[in-house]
C-alpha cells in the first residue's frame, strides 16, 4: 500500500512481553502499526516486533482520534440521558458523528455534552480493549439491540471479537483508540440531524450527532474559522446571487433546475470533457432516463440500489425505473452490434443524467440531489487491453485535475472487497465437489440455496480470484504512474475493485470526483463477448471511469472554493460593460458587438445608475472584467478594464479581445489583464 502521509512516522523496537506504550515518551503518537495492521499502544507481543508509530496528527492519527472522540461523546450522552441507546459512531473525513435512539435534543443541548466531555477529558479515563466470545458479546450488549445487530452481522458463531471500556462506558468496536480519555483535548460538537437506522426510513429515527477533534486549539480554530468562511460561501447562496439555478421544493424537491447562466457553467465543464473525451478515442452516446426494472435485476443493481431507485409501474403493468446508473444502457448498445478482437477497445461516453431516492432530510442543494449528471464512460475491453487503458484514464483523470484545480491537494484510493462479506458483491462460486465454477451470484441470492449445475453439490465456496486479478492491475497502473495511494478494504463497488480520486478544496474538505472501476461480473451478467482471433466467443472487461464524476458536486467545490468568481472561461458574465453616460452607449455597443461576435459573454448596462452604483450592484453577479467607456475610450478607441483585484488597464479592443479569448481557450484559473 502506498501512503502519502509518513512525515510523522517513527519506527520503533518492542521486545517480547512488552506493550507498545512502554517504549513511547511522546503524547503525540496514539496508535502503531505492526506487519500493516494497526494496533493499540497498550497491546503486547509474544515475540519482537518492529512497530511505527502512527503520529496524532497525520491521517490514520486524527482517524484514531476521532473515533475515540466518537467514543467519549457516547459515553457523555448515556451519562446524561441514561435511555439513549448507542448505535454507531465512526470517524469521518473531518470530524465524526454518533447516531443515538433517544429522545430529540437542541442545539443548545450540545454545550451540556460538551462540558461532560470535557469533565471525563480531565479525569484521563483509561481506555481498554479487552477480547470477548461471541456469546459472552450478546450478552453484555443484551439491552441494545443495535449493538446485538452489530455483533451478529460481524462476528460469526465461535469466535470472539473486541469491546472498549473507558470508566463506565463500554462500546463493541474493534479499535484502535487513544491510550486514555485526557488525549481528546481539541474537540467540538457542530450540529444535530435526525436519521434512521440503517438509512431505512421504515426503521427507528435516531438522533445523530456532529462533531470534530484534533490533537490542538490551533488546529481546531483554523478549522471552526473556515467551516465558518465556508459556509458565508454556501453555493446556494452564490447561486441565488449569480442566478445560477432554482430550488422548488414544491414542484421540484431535490431537483435542480438550471439557469441560463448556471447552464453556461455546465456546458462549459461539458465541452472541455467532450473534448478530452474526442482526443482519446471514446465515443459519445445518448441513453434514455428509464429502463424496465428487468434491466436493473440483470445488472444487479435493482438488488443493490432497490430502495434508492425511483420505481413505477405504467397501465399495462409493465415496471420501470428512472436510471441509477448509465452502465447497463452502455452494454445495451455495445451488445447491439457484433465486435471482433480488432474492433476492440469500444468506448462509450455520456453525459447521463441519473437519479437517485435521496431522502428528504438528506437533500441539499447541488451537493445532494436526487439528479446528478455523470460526465460517464464505458470500455469494453480485451484482457490485454486493460493496463493500458487504465493508465490512459488515470492520464485523463490527472491532466483534468491540473487544468481544473491545480495546485488542490488530490489523493487516490483503491477501494478493495471485503472479503469476510463476499455476499456484498457479484462474486463467481466455485464447487467444491467438481469444480465447477458457478457464474456471479447477486446480493440478492442466498448462497447457501444455489446448488451446483453439475453435480447439485450446495458446498460452494467464493471465487476470488477475477477480483483479485482486477485489483491487481488497478494497483499495477498506479505504481507504474508514481501515484501516491492508499487501500481500502470493503469500499469496493459491489461489481468491481476501483480507484477513488479526492480533492481537498479551498477549506481543506475533502471531496470525491473521479472513479474508475474494473468489472468483470457485468459483462457476462449481459452475456457480452467478442469475437477472438480463434473465431470463439470470448467475454470483455468493462472499465466504468468518470472523470469529473458528478458535475454538480464539480460546480459546489469550483462556487464555494472561488467565492463564486469562477476562472473566466467558466465566468457566465466574462465582461460587464458601462457606459459613463448615455453619449457613450454607441461605441459601447460597438465593444459589445466585437466580444459577443468573439464569443465572449458580456452585458451592456444602459441604466441610468451611476457608475459607482453600477459596480457596486454588479458585483453580486461576479464578472470576471468590469469595462468603463468614456470620453478618452472614445477618443482612442481603447477600453479601461478592471480586474477582480481591481487593477484597471486601458487597452485597444482587439488587444483585449486577444487577451481574454487567450485566457478561455487555455482555461487559465488566473487572470491576465
Amino acid at each position: 500500500m502506498q501512503d502519502a502521509d509518513k512525515k510523522h512516522d517513527k519506527t520503533i523496537k518492542i521486545e517480547a512481553g512488552h506493550n507498545i506504550l512502554e517504549y513511547v515518551k511522546s503524547r503525540e503518537y496514539v496508535a502503531a502499526k505492526i506487519d500493516g495492521t494497526l494496533h493499540d499502544l497498550t497491546d503486547t507481543f509474544n515475540s519482537d516486533k518492529e512497530a511505527i508509530l502512527i503520529h496524532i496528527g497525520s491521517e490514520e492519527g486524527l482517524e484514531i482520534l476521532r473515533h475515540s472522540a466518537a467514543h467519549l461523546l457516547a459515553q457523555a450522552v448515556t451519562e446524561i440521558y441514561p435511555d439513549a441507546l448507542p448505535n454507531a459512531g465512526p470517524a469521518t473525513s473531518d470530524g465524526f458523528y454518533y447516531d443515538f435512539r433517544m429522545k430529540p435534543i437542541g442545539m443548545e443541548d450540545l454545550s451540556v455534552v460538551e462540558e461532560r466531555m470535557n469533565l471525563l477529558v480531565s479525569k484521563k479515563l483509561k481506555i481498554t480493549k479487552k477480547e470477548l466470545p461471541k456469546n459472552q458479546l450478546l450478552k453484555l450488549f443484551s439491552h441494545n439491540k443495535y449493538k446485538i445487530d452489530k455483533i451478529q452481522d460481524n462476528v460469526k458463531d465461535g469466535t470472539s471479537s473486541t469491546i472498549y471500556e473507558q470508566g463506565e462506558y463500554v462500546d463493541f468496536c474493534k479499535g484502535p483508540h487513544v491510550p486514555d480519555t485526557s488525549y481528546i483535548k481539541a474537540f467540538k460538537l457542530l450540529s444535530i440531524a435526525s436519521t434512521n437506522y440503517k438509512g431505512d426510513v421504515t426503521l427507528e429515527s435516531m438522533v445523530r450527532i456532529y462533531g470534530t477533534a484534533f490533537p490542538d486549539d490551533k488546529s481546531l480554530k483554523l478549522f471552526l474559522k473556515n467551516r465558518e468562511e465556508a459556509a458565508k460561501r454556501d453555493h446556494r447562496k452564490i447561486g441565488a446571487e449569480m442566478d445560477l439555478f432554482v430550488f422548488n421544493s414544491e414542484r421540484a424537491p431535490g431537483l435542480p433546475l438550471y439557469t441560463a447562466n448556471g447552464a453556461f457553467i455546465r456546458n462549459q465543464l461539458i465541452e472541455f470533457m467532450r473534448g478530452m473525451n474526442r482526443e482519446n478515442g471514446w465515443q459519445e452516446v445518448c441513453t434514455p432516463h428509464l429502463f424496465r426494472d428487468t434491466m436493473w435485476k440483470q445488472s444487479g443493481h435493482y438488488a443493490k440500489y432497490k430502495d434508492d431507485m425511483f420505481l413505477f409501474k405504467i397501465a399495462d403493468g409493465d415496471e420501470y425505473a428512472l436510471k441509477p446508473m448509465n452502465c447497463p444502457g452502455h452494454i445495451t448498445i455495445y451488445e447491439n452490434s457484433s465486435h471482433s478482437y480488432r474492433d476492440l477497445p469500444v468506448k462509450l461516453s455520456e453525459f447521463g443524467t441519473v437519479y437517485r431516492y435521496e431522502k428528504s432530510g438528506e437533500v441539499g442543494g447541488l451537493s445532494r440531489p436526487r439528479t446528478f449528471t455523470i460526465d460517464d464512460g464505458h470500455a469494453f475491453l480485451r484482457p490485454d487491453q486493460i493496463e493500458e487503458e487504465i493508465g490512459r484514464t488515470l492520464d485523463m483523470i490527472t491532466r483534468s485535475m491540473d487544468i481544473m484545480l491545480k495546485g488542490w491537494p488530490v489523493s487516490f484510493d483503491l477501494s478493495l472487497m471485503d472479503k469476510n462479506h463476499p455476499e456484498s458483491y457479484l462474486l463467481q462460486y466455485k464447487c467444491s465437489d467438481c469444480g465447477h465454477i458457478i457464474e456471479p451470484v447477486r446480493k440478492s441470492a442466498n448462497v447457501s440455496e444455489v446448488q451446483c449445475p453439475e453435480c447439485s453439490s450446495n458446498n460452494l465456496k467464493p471465487d476470488f480470484s477475477v477480483w483479485d486479478s482486477a485489483t491487481d492491475q488497478l494497483r499495477s497502473a498506479l505504481l507504474s504512474r508514481h501515484i501516491a495511494f492508499k487501500e481500502f478494504e470493503g469500499e469496493a463497488a459491489f461489481y468491481g475493485p476501483k480507484i477513488d480520486v479526492h480533492v481537498k478544496d479551498a477549506f481543506g474538505r475533502s471531496w470525491q470526483l473521479s472513479t474508475l472501476q474494473l468489472d468483470f461480473n457485468m459483462p457476462r451478467s449481459f452475456d457480452l463477448y467478442y469475437i477472438n482471433n480463434e473465431s470463439k466467443h470470448e467475454t470483455p472487461v468493462m472499465l466504468h471511469r468518470a472523470i469529473f464524476g458528478s458535475l454538480e458536486r464539480l460546480i459546489v467545490i469550483l462556487l464555494e472554493s472561488y467565492a463564486g468568481k469562477l476562472p473566466t472561461w467558466l465566468s457566465p458574465l466574462q465582461v460587464y460593460l458601462i457606459p459613463v453616460s448615455e453619449a457613450y452607449t454607441e461605441y459601447s455597443k460597438e465593444i459589445e458587438s466585437t466580444l459577443k461576435s468573439n464569443g465572449i459573454n458580456c452585458i451592456l448596462d444602459q441604466s441610468p445608475e451611476t457608475v459607482g452604483k453600477k459596480i457596486k450592484l454588479i458585483r453580486t453577479k461576479r464578472p470576471a472584467y468590469i469595462c468603463v467607456v468614456g470620453e478618452n475610450e472614445v477618443n482612442n478607441k481603447t477600453v479601461t478594464v478592471r480586474n477582480r483585484k481591481d487593477v484597471q488597464t486601458t487597452l485597444q479592443i482587439q488587444e483585449f479581445v486577444n487577451k481574454i479569448l487567450q485566457e478561455i481557450n487555455e482555461r487559465k484559473i488566473d487572470q491576465i489583464i
